[in-house]
């Protein structure tokens, strides 16, 4: 049922998000920026709850945390919001480490946490050659309103961390232990297996049209439904069925690939 409340929570927020006039919050360009920036705020708030509340501290998981976190401070040099990249690289750390936690809370073990080095570079590559036909895809989506002009495959390979890392470990790997959490005790049906793909699924997805929510909702719906199930699908699989390398590494590389083709 809390797996619930929290959706409906979220809905209710994106709805004020999207109503409130851009003008009162001029910090924002667009509503999707204002929208990410405040999502990202209430799950950092609520990962350091969560942090808070189990009291114990791992120096494996906390290094980790720091490392993803500050991996993403690289694309200050891309994006001038500095502001909004320092609460994602907290949110990041907090997030993680808050996961890493909630899924030792819940008596789920999770591979993503006890992984080597050599074999997160693995699966991360396996995940980004998974990706390929989907990364080629979304750029055909791309091009056809916009021209395709190759950019700087390095620069676009380092700036494409950023989402892949933030997105699979906000919004997928710490919902993901946050759902766990919630169902800790409970027999895991259908159902509650749904709600999780869900939760996992379409928040992210959204975050991506609040603004053409107002230009069109209808399209809004049919782009966030496109998304879910070529993009925000295989993504919550991976993390749900394998590890966070291997969904960051398909995340990175489609990221990687519309980058690199000047979109």
């Amino acid at each position: 049922m809390r797996i619930l409340i929290s959706f409906g929570v979220f809905i209710l927020f994106y709805t004020i998000g999207i109503i409130l006039p851009l003008e009162l919050t001029p910090h924002y360009h667009n509503l999707m920026s204002r929208l990410w920036n405040w999502t990202e705020i209430m799950i950092l708030i609520l990962a350091v709850y969560y942090i808070m509340k189990t009291k114990v501290f791992q120096w494996r998981q906390a290094v980790i945390a720091f490392f993803l976190g500050t991996s993403c401070l690289v694309s200050v040099f891309r994006d001038p919001r500095t502001a909004d990249i320092v609460i994602t690289s907290f949110c990041i750390m907090a997030a993680f480490y808050s996961a890493c936690r909630l899924y030792e809370l819940a008596k789920v073990k999770n591979s993503s946490i006890h992984t080597g080095m050599a074999e997160s570079i693995r699966y991360f590559g396996v995940g980004a050659v998974i990706s390929i036909p989907l990364a080629f895809l979304n750029v055909l989506y791309f091009s056809l309103n916009r021209q395709i002009r190759v950019g700087n495959v390095l620069s676009s390979a380092v700036f494409a961390l950023k989402p892949a890392i933030s997105e699979e470990v906000v919004f997928r790997f710490f919902l993901l232990a946050y759902a766990y959490y919630l169902f800790r005790g409970k027999v895991m049906n259908r159902f509650w297996n749904i709600c999780i793909y869900i939760l996992l699924i379409i928040p992210h997805e959204l975050l991506h049209y609040p603004d053409l929510m107002i230009k069109s909702p209808a399209w809004a719906v049919v782009m966030s439904i496109l998304g879910s199930v070529f993009f925000g699908l295989p993504m919550a699989l991976l993390m749900k069925k394998k590890n966070l390398q291997m969904a960051i590494g398909m995340h990175w590389f489609i990221d990687f690939v519309r980058f690199a083709f000047g979109f």
